[in-house]
């Protein structure tokens, strides 16, 4: 299939009804998940891949793709109007969209947000399709040596880059791919792990352990604050003079498009680099915008360019972390670790074969990124007081709510009480990891990674011997590895030497 021919099909299959309904849902469901503080991306798309067995390949993509895509802009709504970020990576936005609010300008605000994030998205996912020819001759190049490097490269960059602690982060990336060789070896054909038990013969499943690592952690994380889900919130804005600020502040957005193209390009390749994900892409870009503006000493007081910055960058990652998960099935983040998990149950294969045979499915991506933002900023604008209103419902009424939904999820998905279980030992790890500064994603990534590596291990081993890494490109790979390893180390080091003792 030629890429003019994917790009036609995927429109089309992406506007069709058998598809937009699905893709509307998703992008509702994402916004209302963002705008609840504590529930993030994670969350809405773990939720959202537990529907994925019953529906077509296209609809899911839509569905799941369209919940991930507009949770940024429900966080950007709860940051601005309430001082309390609905996804961390919309952390950078408290620098100026609550100071806005403070100044009477919180429509202004929302409006900038929602736009940046629509503009960002769209830059992004146009970057995506403008990468596909070049990833179509690359990925020729990789096979199970190269494969199983990179996978190992994404591992570091993902325990490094991200906020916990390295040390704790490598070791729950060793965890996943651990956890990942629980049942029958595909190689040798025994059970490793499985303590005699049948449930466990064919491994951990995903849709429980995603649901367990994010969903109930965060569960368990809200019943144990208690109170309600946002705190100080403030009262609800005018009505009319809510929808006259935001489309100022969209209007806003549109004449400062050359900031949101720069902010853009940066979120889009700090995304192609695995385990950098949307925080720090924001921070970066609003770092930008302070040092281009003509304002600078307004920034942190309520400037619309530092929530421009942020919010475009925030969305434009997407586009950046897509090419690395569909070109070689290496996640850069959690969120693409359960994207990744969502294509396995929908029967897609990521690699060579999604960028020729499967060329329509990836425009479905990009037209779904595109579209889903659209919506979450249309409905998002006149739903902005309506759903504010979630934000002051109490922990001890939303948990028990959101755990029955959980619950079923994880049961639905192989019909499996023993899923269940899997689901809440999950979630008493994942909150630990999280209380203790474990990275999640990391784990999480080693688990979805797991198979890969092993099979790309033992093929690599076959057809090149036990010096397959000193082929060109896993020698390099291998080279860029150990040295950002040690890098990162001598920093760790040199900064353990400057703290008093």
């Amino acid at each position: 299939m030629t890429i003019v021919e994917g790009m036609t099909s995927g429109f089309f299959q992406a506007i069709s009804l058998a598809v937009l309904p699905y893709l509307m849902t998703g992008a509702i469901f994402g916004l209302v998940i963002g705008v609840i503080p504590g529930l993030s991306g994670h969350f809405a798309m773990a939720m959202a891949v537990t529907f994925l067995y019953s529906m077509e390949p296209s609809a899911g993509i839509a569905f799941l793709l369209g919940a991930h895509s507009t949770v940024a802009q429900g966080g950007g709504l709860t940051a601005i109007l309430f001082s309390t970020p609905g996804t961390g990576q919309n952390a950078a936005t408290l620098l100026d969209g609550p100071p806005m609010r403070d100044n009477g300008e919180a429509g202004k605000a929302v409006g900038a947000a929602m736009a940046s994030c629509l503009l960002g998205a769209t830059f992004g996912a146009i970057a995506l399709a403008l990468l596909i020819p070049v990833l179509r001759d690359v990925v020729l190049f990789f096979g199970p040596p190269e494969i199983f490097v990179l996978a190992f490269l994404a591992l570091t960059f993902v325990a490094i880059l991200g906020k916990e602690d390295m040390t704790r982060s490598l070791i729950a990336a060793l965890m996943g791919l651990m956890l990942a060789m629980i049942g029958v070896d595909n190689v040798t054909n025994t059970e490793r792990f499985t303590m005699g038990s049948a449930d466990l013969a064919d491994g951990l499943s995903l849709v429980p352990v995603i649901l367990g690592l994010f969903a109930v952690a965060e569960m368990i994380e809200l019943w144990v604050r208690g109170g309600s889900l946002a705190k100080d919130v403030p009262d609800a804005l005018s009505g009319r003079e809510t929808q006259k600020q935001i489309f100022q502040g969209i209007g806003t957005a549109f004449s400062k498009w050359w900031l949101v193209m720069r902010c853009s390009a940066i979120g889009t390749v700090m995304g192609l680099i695995p385990g950098l994900g949307s925080a720090p892409a924001a921070f970066v870009a609003y770092g930008h915008a302070k040092q281009t503006s003509k304002s600078k000493e307004t920034f942190g007081k309520g400037n619309v360019e530092g929530v421009i910055g942020a919010e475009a960058a925030n969305d434009a990652v997407e586009g950046g972390a897509l090419a690395s998960t569909i070109a070689f099935g290496i996640p850069g983040s959690s969120s693409m670790a359960i994207l990744l998990s969502g294509l396995f149950i929908l029967g897609l294969e990521t690699g060579p074969q999604m960028l020729t045979t499967n060329v329509d499915i990836v425009f479905i991506m990009i037209f779904t990124i595109i579209i889903g933002n659209l919506i979450g900023t249309v409905v998002g604008m006149f739903l902005v007081n309506p759903l504010s209103r979630a934000t002051s419902i109490r922990a001890s009424f939303m948990v028990p709510v959101l755990m029955a939904i959980i619950v079923t999820g994880a049961y639905a998905a192989d019909r499996s009480l023993f899923d269940i279980g899997i689901a809440l030992i999950f979630g008493v790890i994942g909150y630990l990891m999280k209380i203790l500064n474990y990275s999640r994603a990391a784990l999480l990534i080693g688990f979805v990674l797991g198979f890969a590596v092993e099979k790309n291990l033992y093929l690599a081993l076959l057809i090149d011997g036990p010096l397959f890494f000193m082929e060109p490109i896993p020698l390099t790979l291998t080279l860029i590895t150990v040295a950002f390893l040690a890098l990162n180390v001598f920093g760790f080091m040199r900064e353990r030497k400057k703290e008093p003792s």
